[in-house]
């Protein structure tokens, strides 16, 4: 990536110190549509506080350009934008993470790199460590950097991308081999892996807690317990920042039959140490296998929604429960019910509690076929609602589902109706007036992809990883609309 820099020199309004701030501007490659400056015939470079609309000083400069911002306090949780216009018309955007500014002179390391490309872009960005992972896992940090993990064919690495340093690095954690696992996230950055079987389809009974969090000793850790042997299951993080992982198939099993209806919780004990796996007393209402679960809000005992699947006869289950947190139970939500039982399908909360349903397959077992039609879960009325069907061309199964700043949800890649991988991005939009879901094409992948990793970045901006062979465009970054991203 082609790299500009661009001096903001702060001063202080209190007149002590003047420290130097030197973001450095990360561009995608000159001959992408992505590639800001083309056209571009002025910037607007602005300091606001993280999260305010409200700049505390900014400037309208010619492309190219250096600027001079006087009078900035110092703070904590300051955010250079950088806007890209073409007579006076907004075409491109970037922002830094937040960064802290102080009296004392930063080191060259604490410059924050800043992703200027052209608005609902995709641009191929840094390469990664690990190039070819498909069907690993990805998250994000607390502080919005990338994690990248495991894979199919025995990738046992792990890495984290940095946007504010714009590059990846290669962990020191070594994964115990598997495929078909449950990724669950903590609030505080480490992560949970449960089941899955090896390269023989033997059963993984091992769990590992990964930390890959930057600055935390001991860094880049891991450590493992004994487990339950599972594949095809899911996992939710509760808002108590305990896991419960539900289902599955207890290897070895087919993919059509064996599903189990059990649960399990994890938590953390004594010393911040993980305690050994808790199978629940109370069971789902359906053994399930390849089914979803989403929590439908962020308060103290939340409720999880668990839907589709296949069940322990191989059948397609439509009927949906809650798990419901704070009495450790599952309970039927009568009336909720699939017009279209799936399995392997994707699913993503959206505002308001409501969950869209995407994808998936529908039954026969024997000869399945992908499902292209949306359902939404209104979660006051506790029912499915048609949502809509998704076009020709779009993934449906091994996509990824990323919320956006602004509310809505990328869908990107994955395999079509004939199972070959897609370039295809779709945005999904709840209508907050009519509970329409609109979905609308936006830019295209540089190439097809399918069980790839997405993770939303602390500039907003989306890393897609993995999921091709394509040699030199293992990573591409999205560039969303600036709205939400202040």
């Amino acid at each position: 990536m082609k790299r500009v820099t661009v001096a903001l020199l702060l001063i202080a309004a209190c007149g002590e110190g003047v420290p130097l701030l030197e973001p450095i501007i990360d561009v995608p490659p000159i001959d992408s549509d992505a590639y800001p400056y083309g056209g571009v015939d002025e910037l607007l470079v602005s300091v606001a506080r993280a999260g305010e609309d409200v700049s505390l000083q900014e400037a309208l400069i010619s492309a190219g350009q250096s600027l001079l911002l006087s009078e900035i306090p110092f703070g904590e949780e300051l955010v250079v934008h950088l806007s890209g216009r073409s007579s006076g018309i907004e075409i491109a955007y970037g922002r830094t993470c937040k960064v802290t500014v102080t009296a004392d002179e930063q080191p060259p390391d604490d410059e924050p790199h800043l992703y200027l490309s052209r608005i609902v872009k995709w641009g191929i960005s840094a390469a990664p460590s690990e190039p070819g992972r498909v069907g690993g896992h990805g998250y994000a940090l607390p502080r919005g950097s990338a994690v990248l993990l495991g894979g199919n064919g025995g990738i046992t690495s792990v890495e984290r991308f940095d946007p504010q340093t714009g590059s990846f690095r290669l962990l020191s954690i070594q994964l115990t081999p598997r495929r078909d696992s449950v990724l669950a996230p903590f609030a505080d950055g480490r992560a949970l892996i449960v089941g899955g079987v090896d390269g023989d389809d033997n059963p993984v009974a091992t769990v590992e807690v990964v930390d890959p969090r930057p600055g935390i000793a001991p860094a880049a850790r891991r450590d493992e317990q004994e487990g339950p042997s599972l594949r095809y299951h899911a996992a939710a993080t509760l808002v108590d920042d305990s896991v419960v992982v539900t289902g599955g198939i207890i290897p070895p099993g087919g993919q059509s039959g064996g599903a189990t209806p059990a649960a399990w919780s994890f938590r953390f004990g004594a010393g911040n140490i993980l305690e050994p796996a808790l199978q629940l007393d109370a069971t789902m209402h359906f053994a399930r296998a390849r089914h979803s679960m989403t929590r439908l809000g962020d308060e103290l005992g939340a409720d999880v929604l668990i839907v589709g699947g296949l069940g322990d006869t191989g059948m397609a289950v439509k009927e949906a429960e809650l798990f419901r947190p704070l009495r450790e139970s599952f309970e039927l939500v009568a009336g909720a019910t699939l017009t279209h039982a799936r399995w392997g399908h994707a699913a993503v909360r959206l505002p308001g509690g409501f969950v869209l349903i995407v994808g998936g397959l529908q039954p026969p077992v024997s000869d399945p076929r992908p499902v292209a039609a949306l359902e939404l879960y209104d979660p006051i009325q506790g029912q499915f609602s048609s949502a809509g069907t998704l076009p020709a061309g779009a993934g449906l199964t091994d996509l990824t589902i990323t919320e956006l700043p602004d509310g809505r949800s990328l869908l990107a890649g994955g395999l079509d109706i004939n199972g070959q991988p897609v370039a295809t991005v779709l945005i999904a939009r709840l209508d907050p007036v009519d509970g329409q879901v609109d979905v609308s094409a936006t830019d295209s992948l540089a190439v097809p992809r399918a069980a790839h990793s997405a993770v939303r970045l602390c500039d907003g901006t989306i890393l897609i990883s993995g999921g091709t062979d394509a040699p030199g465009q293992d990573t591409e970054r999205y560039n969303p609309p600036p709205e939400g991203r202040r």
